[in-house]
């Protein structure tokens, strides 16, 4: 996101604002965002799309990772939470060994009293290793109190990131990562495993995809019944690969292609967004040629259907999540420089748009510069959905911040 535009390219941005808001969607009620304390000197304050950077706990408390680059040297990764609805924000702890570059995943589940987030994240620039930890919620102290890493992947000569966590049926962790040798300089998908009950992470020296020296490789593990199966993406094409128990980790995971010719503008290969529910059917939501696209796997026949539009009106979508939430299925994306809410209540085989989120308006010369804005959201929430939009305040010595919306659910 550029921090300084010009007065033209303003005005014609505004101009084609107006355009959307007076046309099909102008009866769609709008929500305006509440700027939080939330800042940071790096655009990967919530990226990537393919990792989960929020969570909401079963007493209704909200918590969000973020890279606060500079702001916080060393330890650039930091959770926040907030126990009112989002209205005041603090700081619970930061993840070491990390920097400007860093990103992460988790995910949640919630326990008698509290909640146990496990992180994967990468480590800073120097040393670009994977790592994990676990972190213990306890909701009446409104404490978190994280346990020293384990070491997923560290190899001389090789850096490790954009990490995505999940668990398969047997309660066994699969890490899939981007790696590139520096020596060759090529890039690829690579998987690490920790068992059940184990403390000693293993590689599988799987490698998906393609090997080669392009940054566009990303992959995101996902849960599945007596399994575990993986969305990864290569420049323009989108893969399904899933392994079942009982397979010896070193097994090549059957794959298949999903979606080929997709725009060839992301340059690390993660705008999308996957989200299983509790029948581990599968909802995808990704960026096709700038349109917003939705693809459902069905577990029970595990099968994917075909790939839909969900509305031709959304305009030039390249950040986007998708979740569960009080029984819904919710997709948030941008739509130029606001966000789109879509909410199905039948599965994901039909959605409406029931929300437009929105900023205020900056006045003439403002420094505030909402451009294709990066979108967070938890993965499952219950009650309301807790949605962040990042945006830029500044020219030179840029800040990046986050609006924050409540969004109610459809019956």
């Amino acid at each position: 996101m550029s921090g300084k535009i010009g007065l033209s390219r303003w005005l014609m941005g505004w101009m084609a604002i107006a355009l959307v808001a007076g046309g099909a969607q102008a009866s769609v009620p709008e929500i305006v965002g509440t700027a939080t304390s939330l800042s940071s000197t790096v655009p990967r304050m919530i990226s990537y799309r393919n990792q989960q950077h929020s969570w909401q706990t079963s007493d209704g408390a909200i918590h969000i990772m973020i890279n606060r680059g500079l702001l916080k040297t060393g330890a650039s990764l930091s959770l926040y939470s907030s126990f009112d609805g989002g209205n005041t924000w603090t700081s619970m702890f930061s993840l070491g060994k990390t920097d400007g570059t860093s990103t992460s995943d988790g995910i949640l589940t919630n326990t008698a009293g509290g909640a146990v987030l496990q992180l994967v994240y990468a480590t800073n620039a120097a040393t670009r290793s994977i790592l994990y930890t676990t972190a213990t919620y306890d909701a009446a102290a409104h404490t978190w109190t994280a346990v020293s890493p384990q070491t997923v992947f560290a190899t001389a000569g090789v850096q490790g990131f954009q990490p995505a966590l999940s668990a398969d049926s047997d309660g066994n962790l699969w890490c899939a990562f981007t790696s590139e040798d520096l020596t060759s300089e090529l890039y690829e998908i690579q998987m690490a495993y920790e068992p059940a009950g184990s403390s000693t992470w293993q590689t599988t020296g799987l490698v998906f995809g393609s090997v080669d020296n392009s940054t566009q490789h990303a992959g995101r593990t996902v849960p599945l019944p007596n399994g575990v199966g993986m969305i990864y993406q290569i420049a323009q094409t989108m893969y399904w690969a899933y392994r079942q128990s009982g397979q010896p980790i070193t097994t090549p995971w059957v794959t298949s292609t999903l979606d080929d010719g997709l725009p060839d503008t992301d340059p690390y290969d993660t705008h999308y967004s996957v989200v299983a529910d509790s029948s581990d059917n599968l909802y995808l939501t990704f960026s096709g040629s700038s349109h917003l696209l939705f693809q459902k796997y069905t577990s029970a026949t595990s099968s994917w259907g075909s790939a839909i539009e969900l509305t031709p009106t959304v305009d030039q979508s390249a950040y986007m999540q998708v979740g569960i939430a009080g029984g819904n299925v919710v997709v948030v994306a941008n739509d130029l420089e606001f966000l789109e809410v879509f909410q199905s209540t039948d599965g994901g085989a039909s959605f409406t748009v029931t929300y437009a989120l929105v900023h205020k308006t900056p006045t003439l010369g403002s420094t505030l510069n909402y451009e294709y804005p990066r979108v967070e959201m938890p993965t499952y929430a219950t009650g309301t959905l807790p949605v962040w939009q990042q945006f830029t305040v500044g020219v030179d010595a840029i800040t990046n911040e986050l609006l924050f919306f409540t969004v109610p659910l459809s019956n």
